[in-house]
């Protein structure tokens, strides 16, 4: 059995180890600094000597299994077993903060049913179908004043019984002893993860935002350095599109909902404009087979051509998109001489051209004209 010191002190980064077990997917150690994934916290990854250790699993005894890249050192090999600190440090400083995080929702009467810590934020899974965003706001205010409170982040192994008689906001999962992890005065829980010392450690939260999943609200929150990239790009992305609309921090909003209804009315006015030069360009080749190259896109022929009239028309624009119509068998007839992909049914055919446009509109005006005739 491995000796678990993570459990006692989170931040020891080396030691000596010696594997005393082995299997096709990894080693296991006398003693290991190296957390296994669970409660929804990554694996630990590192070196053990000149191995790489790509993640930390738990085997079927319930070990720390360390996953190799590559060969594995035999059983007897003792090495120095180094943590990537920076990769532990970041994902202890998440879960110190969902223990937190989870402590404040259950004071406004909000339950964690799951969480899971990634690498741009981390997610707390409520009870709840519903939560007013002002508390969520809220927690997120009371987050960074536990913060600035500087909460001591202790832990102690005690019985079940014990453990039960605190009261806790989460039913114990494991039987006989446990470890408990208290922040302060503020919480208790069951858990034999890894966590910083202080809450000052997390230095700031925020909330992101929420989805829901499987009916519970599933809310989404940024925490140590990563709240602080995002809160500063936030802040460069409001002052550059300040300086772009040459408006104040306050009314940014209300300027870019301006200039999205503008931008909307131009497409509207374009789209007019299109589907008249549209109807001119038809009405100018009109004749057997209205065959040519146009300037607007062809989706401006929707409603100008009108199906089923026993008229024919191929129109490709400058992108190669084209648009058919006529009848199937005429379709199929451009579609074995010429480079077309695409389908449609009734007497409207759309897709893309490959090739040279005029040579394809000189090739389908023969066709079309011949098979009319």
């Amino acid at each position: 059995m491995t000796d678990k010191l993570y459990c006692r002190d989170g931040y020891l980064q080396s030691i000596e180890a010696e594997v005393i077990a082995s299997d096709s997917n990894g080693i296991v150690l006398d003693r290991t600094i190296f957390y296994p994934e669970g409660g929804g916290q990554p694996g630990d990854r590192g070196f053990f000597g000149k191995w790489q250790i790509i993640d930390t699993q738990k085997n079927s005894e319930g070990d720390p299994l360390h996953i190799i890249n590559g060969d594995k050192p035999a059983v007897g090999t003792k090495a120095l077993l180094t943590l990537d600190w920076e990769h532990r440090y970041f994902y202890m400083t998440e879960h110190s903060a969902q223990h937190l995080i989870s402590a404040l929702l259950f004071k406004h009467g909000i339950g964690t049913v799951a969480v899971h810590q990634g690498e741009r934020f981390f997610t707390v899974e409520t009870d709840k179908e519903d939560i007013d965003a002002s508390i969520l706001l809220s927690v997120e205010e009371e987050a960074g004043e536990a913060i600035r409170s500087s909460l001591a982040i202790t832990q102690r192994e005690m019985s079940h019984e014990e453990a039960e008689a605190l009261g806790m906001r989460r039913s114990i999962k494991v039987e006989g002893d446990v470890k408990v992890v208290f922040i302060d005065s503020l919480d208790a829980v069951a858990c034999g993860g890894v966590h910083l010392r202080s809450t000052k450690e997390i230095k700031e939260i925020q909330y992101c935002g929420f989805e829901r999943i499987r009916s519970h609200v599933r809310t989404i929150w940024k925490c140590g350095d990563t709240s602080i990239q995002y809160r500063r790009q936030n802040k460069a992305i409001v002052s550059s599109l300040c300086a772009m609309l040459s408006a104040e921090d306050d009314s940014v909003i209300e300027s870019v909902e301006r200039l999205i209804a503008e931008v909307g009315e131009v497409r509207h006015e374009l789209k007019n404009a299109e589907r008249k030069i549209a109807e001119m360009e038809l009405e100018k080749h009109s004749g057997k087979a209205a065959i040519f190259r146009t300037s607007v896109p062809v989706s401006s022929f929707d409603g100008v051509i009108v199906e089923n009239d026993g008229s024919v028309a191929f129109i490709i624009d400058d992108d190669g998109r084209f648009m058919f119509h006529g009848t199937k068998d005429d379709f199929d007839a451009l579609k074995t001489e010429l480079p077309l992909k695409g389908g449609g049914r009734g007497s409207i055919y759309r897709g893309a051209v490959s090739g040279d446009i005029a040579s394809i509109l000189g090739i389908a005006e023969v066709l079309l004209n011949g098979r009319s005739s």
